[in-house]
This record gives structure tokens, C-alpha cells and sequence, in this order.
């Protein structure tokens, strides 16, 4: 999640600097991935109004310029740039300015012409990398107004590393209830008035899959005009968030998302026919989506379409038949709530990813629905004009918010803190939490827009949050050292295993599971413990002896040559056992078992060659 720190301290503004709110976003959860500001560092840079242009009489690529920067008397400036035009209104640097780059603006001759400064482009001034020409500022830029101050460039980007579990704070709204709940801020969250409908037009909504989509909200526009001008607040609230400015009705889709965290969309009304329905896609349905990508929609995809034709991929894409353009004077604005599991990992399946399926799919909040749709509508008002109608609105069942159960001792337990009642409290009356205190414990029930409260450890893990992971002490753990008595007709299997190595024998370790032959030959077990689910098989039944094990590595080694050999295996076995034991109605001891084949020693001048005997095992044992 990307976005501008002024914008949000216009709805929260603790008293701290950026880098403090950084250090407190992180360690209340939300990692800040990136803090940067929005420009580098450059001063005595003025919006400046262009009174006359000329060609320099001695360089047929520069233009003098006659420039008013505010302070009475216009100053003359050579100019390359090829934008440059009488009437328009640029940043010039003014002598003394020093620009990004360590570069100094001085008053110099060009060409035999005295420059008193410079007209700049937007990558003279750091804030983009490429430039064809002058920045042109908007005609009612104040002349002599620092740059910085009018295009708020003494401004920083934030951006998080959000969990999947954070869906709420990938939105302003949700960022600003955070701030203020773990600063204590006042906060200053939009307020979003029902905008009255001047015609009584509609269309009808159908909801055909309630599972998937349980509230859908649709509004008609007519007579907008989609080429009016995105005004210059919300570009730049936009483009310092990643999204790039496109035109006016896209652009307010696009800020009512980032601002509320409700993604929305708006067609053509004019390409639509009948009802609009949200449903499962048919069998071999086809759908061109705005990435110019056409697919053929899986029947567990979930599509809004009309009374014809599929038009959008539900809280993932729009199609690009029903899309809006410029030309567009009457929509359909939609703002529905998806349920998660019907949106997660559809995108994904066809290779391409949005921004609204990565609110969708992580869920939105859907009390907010109705609020976002009638935010967009009085942006599109104000910027594109026109007329609405009345909000339809289809609904049914919405998700359930079960009382979640904390108890005030069990969080203490779990933080290692004293926080009593009335701290837990006051943590989550902070966050806006409807809660219900039962003598110490807490029946909280999650509000609309959190979906990652379902068990009291979530509960434990926002009291952390809030206090501060950094303000929980570390405490070495403490507990009382004990040398324990060590039986001395008890040897430890470490132990064992040294000794047996010793005489010679080397360790295998072999599956507990076995072949049900084996059983009956080395074992004589008639009564057989089966997998349920037996990886291959030869190895469906529990081993009841080490042996079979051993003899396989025997035949083993005899098939690669091996004239002599000494095994040993340390390991459980398994037989029933009706009294109990570790697992009830099965007995799991520790054996150890051992083989020895060939020569008793190996081949040397010292000995006779002789096989291996009892009494050599004997002498081992």
C-alpha cells in the first residue's frame, strides 16, 4: 500500500515527525517497506508566467523570454525548451537557486543575451525521471509562489509491507484508524453525505449467486462529461499512491478505492442491456477484458453481466465492450461486496493480477459499499457534472461477526504483562471495537471491515500491536537447575549405540513400516497392525521385530560382494497392547537388535580365517 503522508494527515495528524510515524507503523504490524520523499532537496524555485517570446537572434533552437516571477518587474530568460508559449505558467529557477544534482543557477550570458534564471522541466526538478519540455503548471498557478509550496513537494511516500490478514488498512480510511489508535490522534475520517438522485432512472440488479456476492449496490449517471479535467489535487494524490492518472471518471473510481478501500467500477450504460446480474459464467463463455486479454471464463468464476452478455470478471477486471471512454455521458456505477473465497486466486489462474482483486480477495469492509458509491457519485458530480439517479441496491445474507472471547489473565499470561481490564479497554475502544466486559473477561464482535478476528489469540495479538512489541520487555526465561539421578541399570541410547559401534558394527536405520511377509517369517506375527494408508504397497503393516529390517541390509550388502558384515539398528517396535500405553490399545518400545555375518575378524596374518559364532555374539553382547 502506497501512499502520500499529507494525505493522510489530513484525516490523522499526530505530532510526530515522519520518520517517528514510520518506526510506530512498523512496529504496530504494518511495515513500512519504503519512506521517501517526494522530491530531493532545491530552493528559490517560483511559479513563474511567461509574458513574451522571441527567437534569439543568434541561435535558432533558443527563445528570450520575458517572465513574470511576482516581484514587479519581469525578468528575461533564454530558454531551449520547445513547449515554451506566451501565456503559460512554468517553475523558474531564480538566481542563487540551487537545483538537484549540486547544480547552481547563476546569472549568465547566452549567446550575447543576459539569462536571469531558468525555466524548468519536471526532471530539472527531480520529480520524474523523463521530460520533453517545460513543466506546464494550471493557469491559475499564484505567480511567485514557492514550487514546493504549490505542488507540495515537502511531502513523503509511504509504502507498506501489509500482511495478507490486513486487508482493512489498504486504504486511507484504515491507515488513519490506525494512526489514531495507536497514537491516540484525534482522527478525521470522511464524511460522506446520501446524495439526492435528480432522475428517477434505474437499473434492476439480480443477484444469482448470494454465496458469492451477497450485496450489490448500482447507480445511473447521465449527461457527464467524461472529458473534464481531473483536478490537479487528486492526480497528485494518485500518481504519489503508484496509480497513474488516466481520465476524470476512471481517476475517481480509482481515489474512492485508495481513499475507502472499496474497489469500483464503472460501464457504459449505453452498451448495457436489461438487468444487470451478478452470476456464476456459463459453460464456454468468453469475455475481452480491458487488459486486451480475452478468456474463456471457468464456470466457477463469478461475472456481472446484462440480460446478452458477460461484462466483468467480478472484483477482478472489467471487459473492455462495456468499458467507459471519453465519449462516454451516461454510467453505470457499481459497488458490490464479493465474498473472498469466490474472488481468491481467480485472477491468478488466468495470469494477471489488480488492484481490486487484492482488496476483493482479502475482503473488504461491507458496511461500506453503499458509503463508497455515493463518495464516487459526489466526486463525478463536482468534476464531471450531470445527473443521478436513486442507488439500487440487491442484498442478502451479509457474513456473520461472532463475539470473539478474551480473557484478561490469558493475555497476560501469553504477553508476560500486567495490563488489567480497563487498559485492555481502553486498546480496543481505540480501535473501534464493540465490545461487552464480563467481569474481566471481554466479548468482542469484530466490526465490518475486519475479517482476521475469529479466535481469541487475535485478540492477544492487537493488544500487542497497540502497546508495542517494542515496550514488551524481554525476560530471560527462569527455572531451577536439578541433576537428575541416573538409574545406573539404565544405559542412555546414545550410550548403547557408542558401545555397539565400538565392536565393530555400523548403525542402519530402516522404515518402521515393513512387509507383511516379514512378519510372518522373523516375527511369527499373526495379529497384524495395518496402515490405513500405507506409502507403497510392501510396506503396509508396522514392524513387530528388527530383524526383517537387518536381513534386508544383509542380502543387501551379500548382492554388492560384501564377505563380511555387522549391522545394528536402535528402534521402536509395535504391537497391541489392550492395557494402554503412549498410544491407546498400542505398546511402542525401544529395542535394539544386531547381526553379524562372515569372518569373525577381519581378514589379517595374525589369526586363522574362521566364520563368525555364538560365542562371538556372545562375547559382543
Amino acid at each position: 500500500m502506497k501512499f502520500s503522508e499529507s494525505w493522510l494527515r489530513t484525516l490523522v495528524d499526530p505530532q510526530l515527525t515522519s520518520a517517528e510515524l514510520s518506526h510506530l507503523l512498523t512496529m504496530a504490524g504494518l511495515e513500512v517497506e519504503e519512506l521517501d520523499p517526494v522530491a530531493p532537496a532545491f530552493d528559490s524555485v517560483v511559479v513563474a508566467h511567461v509574458l513574451e517570446v522571441v527567437k534569439h537572434p543568434d541561435a535558432d533552437r533558443l527563445n528570450v523570454c520575458k517572465v513574470d516571477t511576482g516581484n514587479g518587474t519581469p525578468k528575461t530568460i533564454v530558454c531551449g525548451a520547445s513547449n515554451v508559449a506566451v501565456g503559460l505558467k512554468v517553475p523558474c529557477a531564480l538566481p542563487g537557486a540551487k537545483l538537484p544534482g549540486d547544480f547552481t543557477i547563476k546569472i549568465a550570458k547566452v549567446r550575447g543575451i543576459e539569462s536571469s534564471g531558468m525555466l524548468c522541466s519536471a526532471k530539472e526538478l527531480g520529480i520524474a525521471e523523463e521530460a520533453s519540455g517545460l513543466l506546464i503548471l494550471p493557469a491559475d498557478a499564484p505567480v511567485g509562489q514557492s514550487i514546493r509550496q504549490y505542488l507540495e513537494l515537502d511531502d513523503s511516500v509511504f509504502e507498506l509491507k501489509l500482511t495478507p490478514n490486513r486487508a482493512d488498512c489498504l486504504s486511507l480510511l484504515g491507515i488513519a484508524r490506525e494512526v489514531g489508535a495507536i497514537t491516540g490522534a484525534a482522527t478525521s475520517l470522511p464524511v460522506v453525505p446520501e446524495v439526492a438522485a435528480t432522475i428517477a432512472e434505474t437499473r434492476a440488479v439480480v443477484l444469482d449467486a448470494t454465496d458469492a456476492c451477497p450485496l450489490y449496490c448500482g447507480r445511473l449517471f447521465k449527461g457527464v462529461n467524461a472529458k473534464a479535467p481531473t483536478p490537479e489535487w487528486m492526480k497528485r494524490r494518485l500518481e504519489r499512491s503508484g496509480i497513474r492518472a488516466i481520465s476524470a471518471l476512471v481517476d475517481v473510481t480509482n481515489y474512492v478505492m485508495l481513499e475507502l478501500g472499496q474497489p469500483l467500477h464503472a460501464f457504459d450504460n449505453t452498451k448495457l442491456q436489461g438487468a444487470v446480474h451478478a452470476r456464476m459464467a456459463k459453460p464456454e463463455e468468453k469475455l475481452l477484458l480491458l487488459n486486451e486479454q480475452t478468456i474463456a471464463v471457468d464456470p466457477d468464476v463469478l461475472v456481472i453481466a446484462d440480460e446478452a452478455k458477460p461484462l466483468a470478471m467480478a472484483g477482478i477486471m472489467g471487459g473492455e465492450e462495456s468499458g467507459i471512454t471519453l465519449e462516454t455521458s451516461e454510467l453505470f456505477l457499481e459497488s458490490a461486496f464479493f465474498a473472498p473465497k469466490a474472488i481468491a486466486g481467480r485472477a491468478r489462474r488466468y495470469g494477471f493480477g489488480s488492484d481490486a482483486s487484492h482488496r476483493f480477495e482479502r475482503g473488504v469492509d461491507f458496511d461500506g459499499v453503499r458509503r463508497a458509491i455515493e463518495r464516487a457519485t459526489q466526486l463525478i458530480l463536482e468534476i464531471c457534472g450531470g445527473q443521478v439517479g436513486p442507488v439500487v441496491e440487491a442484498r442478502a445474507a451479509m457474513p456473520a461477526r461472532h463475539p470473539v472471547r478474551l480473557r484478561t489473565t490469558r493475555a497476560e499470561q501469553v504477553l508476560g504483562l500486567t495490563l488489567g481490564a480497563e487498559r485492555i479497554a481502553g486498546l480496543f475502544a481505540g480501535l473501534a471495537l464493540s465490545f461487552e466486559q464480563q467481569g474481566d473477561d471481554f466479548l468482542v464482535t469484530p466490526p465490518s471491515w475486519r475479517f482476521d478476528m475469529e479466535i481469541e489469540e487475535d485478540l492477544i495479538e492487537e493488544i500487542a500491536r497497540l502497546y508495542g512489541y517494542d515496550n514488551i520487555p524481554s525476560v530471560a526465561p527462569r527455572g531451577p537447575l536439578k541433576m537428575q539421578v541416573q538409574p545406573e541399570a539404565r544405559r542412555p541410547a546414545y550410550r548403547v549405540r557408542q558401545m555397539v559401534a565400538d565392536r565393530g558394527y555400523q548403525e542402519v536405520v530402516n522404515f518402521a513400516f515393513v512387509e507383511e511377509a516379514w512378519e510372518a517369517d522373523f516375527a511369527g506375527n499373526g495379529d497384524l497392525i495395518r496402515l490405513a494408508n500405507p506409502i507403497a504397497s510392501q510396506m503396509a503393516v508396522m514392524r513387530s521385530s528388527l530383524f526383517g529390517g537387518l536381513i534386508s541390509n544383509l542380502v543387501t550388502n551379500l548382492k554388492r560382494k560384501q564377505s563380511r558384515v555387522r549391522l545394528f539398528e536402535v528402534g521402536r517396535i509395535f504391537r497391541r497392547d489392550d492395557k494402554g500405553g503412549a498410544v491407546e490399545g498400542f505398546d511402542q518400545p525401544w529395542n535394539l537388535a544386531a547381526l553379524a555375518y562372515g569372518g569373525a575378524s577381519p581378514e589379517n596374518w595374525g589369526s586363522d580365517a574362521r566364520k563368525v559364532d555364538f560365542y562371538d555374539i556372545k562375547g559382543d553382547l
